[in-house]
């Protein structure tokens, strides 16, 4: 059963967000992952949903993406990061979704206290502070101990409980980078709360119709202090059953006092001696498999309720439950690398689920929050003991190594190749060279490894490194590769990506091994490898974009073509036109930008590996081989040519500022046409805003979002030409560096720009009726009148002053009615006797007359479909090169192991 396309915004990245995007796909929805970052999920090499690129915090391009997806049901997402993004996404877009502003109110956990308060739900006493003078100050007031943590956050990260002033103090600087590395999300206000004692418990939550159903409440258990790390969950709580009741009671009116009318919520709280005490609201399900442990006891998935619930369907509570469950985490006790990691025994019939969070020969870094565990298990048993002692044995089976990784630091500072008597002063180091950061350099990365991957495998067949060799740093590499590159995040690189990704390769293989790697390459024509293999990535993903554009324009040109439209020249009047004849010369215009980004393509056909540093090499190298693996022709003809020329990317820039200038004329046009006085078109609620002043305005904003557009892009291009201009001809930073960077900044411009002008042109409606009252005077149809006085043997620039001089004396006439009847008066039958003839009659020269619009229509038609096809082969040809790149990869290791 296909039940449409299902988006989920980002994902929580254990637990419950690879089980969410597959129960999808049992349900007969079509899961869609839209991520900033796809390597943070290493479960989607499993392919459990179709992903898509995007920038996840911007709502209006979550709601561009969803308007891509065929027959879209539902947006949801399992991150406390992006449920607020995803909410107004969906809100957006018409589908069920809780009120954002609800969910902000909740992920900002200073602006939740108040609202609770205000409510008169009890919360600890809390402060906010954005500075170590300002946390003195309220240190001075406090009674210790204290807990700090970040004003939005999860799973307990940067969370910790504080006994003295100094530890408060360490605690609050530690917190304001605590959600740098997995959401790149800095903290600078952060909260100091009032520590409650008591037993620590969550309700579990879902909404439906402003009201709210408690699942159950839920036993906590936590890790050692300073951290709140929960260790384990016990699910019914070991309560009187008027207890849970009451608890229950109350976290459903804590849920209902922040404006949470819809979807789950989990509610965790301390039972004081005073009575229950909110410590958070979290607008969500809950983490830590606790939907499926819930799914196990009561009999009926939870995660399908919550994706039912956002599809629109009707929420039915589950059952009640004599069941009961347990989820037991095992934490890792140190820092360093997973040697063996593994449950020594089979789960029991009362461990339902059970498995590993962590996978050997990946790096561990002690964080004190969710990140910790690397295993957990599930107990399910009619009785709370049996469930807890079945989960606690499985768990306790689990046999683990870590050791130390030679060369790290706590710091995560690895030593460089080559880097004795080189170190970057500290201040130009954060200038020029930032720490690591997965989300912008990750897809730079998978260049690199690719290029790795391509010369090992030449080197090997060369006989320049053993095969042993070959296959051992090549299962690095892609254990790397596999990992995400998540052991290189937040990592100094002073020296550059390469090198300290060289320094994680020779931590893991030796540094004997990964010297290897290097051999008969430089950094010269490595980094303009790369640059190469992003531009060809952006132009091709560019080409994609302007398709669905296209496809987008053909659409509502057949629909559109037989209407009747001004057709303007200087903004005025000139002749009765169509809308789809403006869309098909949109179209055609687009057609010929993608034309030339094809061919700049098929020109990027020689690889510069084997360059060197510019010299080439005195190594017996097959350049050919590399080039071919990675999907190229051929090797570069001239070393210094392959690392000094960045033409193929002013090339790129310049044909990107072609299709932007194109996209902001007609976001121009459309915007003009969008005013009272024009009034040919209007722009959906959805793809508009309003005024914060005037209430009646509405905003077509999103065209001034492409118009904006093609400044960055200009601006990209002259930038990238300024630098290589006078860089001289050979590798040089100004033209691999400041030439290639602005390409990124140029790609996300226009990416955006012909999103938005193709999400526009789909949804827009023509105003008919006006489009007709601008024409009904009859004065556009006076052009026609000449040609026809002409073909009758009057000189055409005599029957032009005629008709002119009786058009200029009846533009003063106030009524339009009345100047179309004089002008029929006067003219007679040399008039057209309608609009639609005058229109039919501009047959010829492309114009907007019936028979030559069809005649285009079917000619677009046929150059889409030929563009579509060539994209199509050029993608197949770079996957072809993968895939065998690949294949050899695989030989190569499985012969090596098999020795």
């Amino acid at each position: 059963m296909n039940r449409g396309s299902f988006l989920f915004v980002e994902s929580n990245t254990t637990g419950t967000g690879e089980v969410l995007l597959k129960r999808a796909r049992v349900l007969g929805f079509e899961p869609y992952l839209v991520t900033r970052n796809p390597a943070r999920y290493p479960f989607l090499r499993a392919s459990v949903a179709q992903v898509i690129e995007a920038e996840t915090r911007n709502p209006d391009e979550l709601i561009v993406t969803a308007a891509k997806l065929p027959r879209l049901a539902g947006i949801y997402s399992s991150s406390d990061y992006f449920v607020e993004a995803a909410s107004r996404a969906a809100k957006g877009t018409g589908l069920p979704a809780a009120s954002p502003e609800a969910i902000a109110t909740c992920r900002n956990k200073w602006m939740q206290v108040g609202q609770l308060q205000r409510q008169s739900v009890s919360v600890p006493e809390t402060r906010l502070v954005a500075s170590v003078e300002e946390l003195k100050r309220v240190l001075a007031q406090s009674i210790f101990p204290v807990v700090v943590k970040p004003v939005s956050g999860s799973g307990s990260s940067g969370v910790r409980l504080c006994e003295d002033a100094a530890a408060a103090v360490k605690a609050f600087e530690d917190a304001k980078d605590a959600l740098l590395d997995q959401v790149d999300l800095r903290s600078p206000e952060i909260l100091v709360q009032e520590y409650i004692r008591g037993k620590e418990y969550s309700a579990e939550i879902i909404a439906s119709n402003g009201v709210p159903h408690c699942l159950g409440i839920i036993a906590k258990h936590k890790g050692p202090r300073p951290c709140f790390v929960e260790v384990g969950h016990d699910f019914p709580a070991p309560l009187p059953e008027p207890s849970l009741e009451e608890l229950a009671s109350f976290a459903a009116g804590a849920v209902s006092a922040l404006g949470l009318e819809f979807g789950p919520a989990h509610v965790e709280f301390v039972m004081a001696e005073s009575g229950p005490v909110v410590i958070e609201v979290n607008p969500r399900m809950a983490g830590g498999m606790i939907p499926v442990m819930l799914s196990h006891v009561l009999g009926t998935s939870i995660l399908d309720m919550v994706i039912k619930l956002y599809a629109g369907e009707e929420f039915a509570p589950p059952h009640s439950s004599k069941r009961a469950g347990a989820i037991r985490f095992r934490l890792a006790d140190k820092s360093g690398k997973l040697k063996s990691l593994a449950f020594s025994r089979n789960p029991e019939p009362a461990v339902p689920e059970a498995g590993l969070l962590k996978f050997e020969g990946q790096q561990i870094q002690i964080m004190g929050d969710f990140r910790d565990r690397v295993a957990y298990a599930v107990g399910v048993a009619d009785e709370l003991d049996a469930a807890v002692e079945a989960a606690e044995r499985t768990i306790d089976s689990i046999s683990i190594e870590i050791e130390a990784t030679p060369g790290r630091s706590e710091s995560k500072r690895v030593a460089e190749p080559g880097e004795d008597g080189w170190s970057l002063h500290p201040e130009a180091m954060k200038l020029l060279a930032p720490p690591i950061d997965i989300p912008r350099d990750g897809r730079l990365l998978q260049f690199q490894a690719a290029i790795d991957e391509a010369h090992l495998v030449m080197l090997a067949d060369q006989a320049l490194v053993s095969q042993a060799t070959a296959a051992d740093l090549l299962t690095h590499i892609s254990d790397l590769q596999g990992e995400g590159f998540r052991s290189l995040n937040g990592r100094d690189a002073p020296r550059g990506i390469y090198l300290a990704y060289e320094a994680e390769l020779a931590a893991r293989a030796g540094p004997e091994r990964a010297g290897w790697l290097h051999l008969a390459r430089s950094r010269n024509d490595l980094n303009a490898t790369i640059s190469l293999l992003a531009l060809r990535e952006a132009v091709c993903s560019t080409s994609l974009e302007i398709g669905i554009a296209q496809d987008a324009l053909l659409e509502r040109a057949e629909q559109a073509s037989s209407l009747l439209a001004p057709l303007y020249s200087q903004y005025q009047i000139a002749l009765p036109g169509s809308p789809g004849h403006y869309l098909l010369g949109v179209f055609f215009a687009l057609g010929r930008e993608r034309q030339r980004l094809h061919s700049l393509l098929e020109d990027v056909r020689s690889c510069p590996m084997g360059a060197g540093a510019g010299g080439g090499t005195s190594m017996p190298i097959d350049p050919s081989k590399t080039a071919s693996l990675l999907g190229f022709e051929q090797p570069s003809l001239n070393s210094l040519d392959a690392v000094a020329s960045r033409d193929f990317h002013l090339h790129g820039l310049s044909l990107f500022t072609g299709v932007s200038i194109l996209l902001s004329r007609v976001a121009q046009d459309l915007q003009v046409w969008t005013t009272r006085e024009f009034a040919l078109i209007e722009v959906p609620r959805n793809l508009a805003g309003g005024s914060s002043m005037l209430p009646q305005k509405k905003n077509p904003y999103l065209l001034e979002h492409i118009k904006g557009a093609a400044s960055t892009v200009i601006g990209a291009y002259v930038s990238a030409a300024t630098a290589t201009c006078k860089s001289p001809f050979s590798n040089s930073i100004e033209s691999s560096n400041y030439g290639c960077s602005p390409l990124r900044l140029a790609v996300d411009a226009l990416t955006r720009a012909i999103t938005l002008t193709s999400i526009i042109v789909k949804f827009m409606s023509f105003n008919a009726t006006s489009m007709r009252e601008h024409l009904e005077d009859g004065l556009a149809m006076t052009t026609v009148a000449a040609e026809r006085m002409a073909s009758r043997g009057i000189p055409f620039r005599n029957a032009h002053t005629q008709i002119g001089e009786i058009a200029t004396r009846l533009s003063q006439v106030s009524c339009a009615d009345k100047r179309r009847s004089e002008l029929a008066s006067e003219l007679g039958d040399v008039l057209p006797a309608s609009l639609e003839e005058c229109r039919d009659a501009l047959r010829f020269g492309g114009g907007p007359g019936k028979a030559s619009t069809d005649a285009q229509l079917s000619m677009a038609k046929m150059l889409f479909r030929d563009a579509q096809l060539k994209c199509t082969g050029i993608r197949e040809h770079w996957a072809r090169a993968e895939m065998h790149r690949k294949q050899r990869i695989k030989e190569l290791i499985d012969k090596h192991q098999a020795t």
